[in-house]
């Protein structure tokens, strides 16, 4: 009698209670993938290596899917932000053509018919060049957690990170991230001066992606170059080519509080220490209509309310990243911190780099306010103390 009853429940509760969409299976390791040009192996497209890739330099090349189950989404890492293409799905043993515009993002999702034949191929007659990092195929349901669906930044965020290199945003800044963007889900805006690589381009979206971070980031046209000196830097890459460039940051996502890296540069690095300078420079600059004329003229003036140096002797405020936060699953923003370290692959071997603890002279923990137009922080326990946020 138990057992009928126990039954007659959970039937019951089927009816009351909708069942939780399962997740998608990776069909890549089951798929023959090939390619039309026969230069390359279907290895690379699947190794989850991003150092490995394939590339197209015509309108011939085309990757051709076969799968054993129907295909909802592909998942493509791009070598770089991909040029026009089209993607084309056997359906009922006709080709339907799905085109793509070009787009900023490297990492996207592309949402299918359920067709077991796939093709992807640049749009157009004339040569297109087109590479891909890692493919994804993807049968019908949720797809995980670590697949990126990214959202372009509109113009106006409540807190702009700016950094010099892909994997900074890890090290010194420790949990500022899995705290304002994944926790509070507050509307951050990543900046980085140098992508350096494709492949570190990758790991910085994989990391931003494991932190919280959903706005796609804004990638710096700055190469990687080290210097120990503010003034080489600026020789390098130009006083006011870098100013500009921060100062349009400021007008076109207009934040309420900016962050960035110490003014010595942490380890004495010169690109770190011109972050610190620009930006120093730029949050009064970006209010007056007279400097930098064009980007006032194409996005108007915008007056930051804060700006926080790491490590900045004066104001400071030591922050909490070890509290846990709902959003990952209890995981502290520390935590997490170093998570998306880990995606940084070609960076493992350099021992000297960690996410910088609370009692490291690198303190990932610790900031000072350097300028604000809505007073000193008392609490000192949040970057967004004074901070009003209205529509902007």
């Amino acid at each position: 009698m138990k057992r009928i009853l126990w039954a007659a429940l959970i039937l019951a509760a089927c009816f009351i209670f909708p069942a939780f969409a399962s997740e998608a299976r990776d069909l890549s390791e089951s798929c023959e993938i090939v390619v039309k040009s026969k230069l390359w192996t279907q290895h690379r497209l699947t190794d989850r290596n991003w150092d490995t890739y394939w590339n197209g330099t015509d309108s011939q090349k085309t990757i051709q899917i076969s799968s054993p189950e129907p295909v909802h989404a592909l998942y493509i890492c791009w070598l770089t932000e991909p040029r026009a293409f089209k993607i084309e799905e056997k359906i009922n043993g006709a080709w339907q053509t799905t085109e793509y515009e070009p787009s900023p993002l490297k990492h996207q999702v592309y949402y299918l018919n359920g067709a077991k034949e796939i093709r992807v191929l640049p749009s157009g007659s004339r040569k297109s060049w087109f590479g891909i990092s890692e493919l994804f195929v993807w049968g019908e349901g949720e797809l995980p957690n670590y697949v990126q669906s990214w959202k372009v930044p509109d113009d106006s965020c409540d807190m702009l990170l700016l950094f010099a290199h892909p994997d900074d945003e890890a090290l010194f800044f420790g949990g500022l991230l899995p705290r304002y963007a994944g926790e509070e889900k507050l509307d951050v805006v990543a900046a980085v001066l140098t992508p350096s690589t494709p492949t570190r381009k990758s790991e910085l979206l994989n990391s931003l992606w494991t932190m919280g971070v959903r706005n796609y980031p804004v990638i710096g046209p700055f190469h990687d170059k080290h210097s120990t000196r503010l003034e080489t830097a600026y020789k390098e890459f130009g006083k006011t080519k870098v100013r500009g460039w921060v100062i349009e940051l400021i007008r076109k996502y207009r934040p309420y509080v900016m962050v960035t890296h110490d003014v010595n540069g942490e380890y004495e690095h010169g690109m770190h220490k011109m972050c610190a300078d620009a930006s120093l420079y730029a949050f009064e600059a970006a209010a007056q209509a007279g400097k930098y004329p064009d980007s006032a003229k194409e996005y108007g003036t915008f007056q930051v309310s804060k700006l926080y140096l790491h490590l900045y002797p004066e104001n400071q405020l030591t922050m909490d990243w070890d509290q846990p936060l709902s959003a990952f699953s209890g995981r502290t923003g520390f935590e997490m911190a170093k998570e998306a370290y880990l995606h940084h692959r070609t960076q493992q071997g350099y021992k000297q780099f960690q996410v910088e603890p609370r009692d490291s002279p690198y303190s990932s923990y610790l900031f000072g306010l350097a300028k604000s137009v809505v007073g000193l922080d008392k609490d000192k326990d949040d970057l967004m103390e004074n901070i009003l946020m209205t529509v902007k």
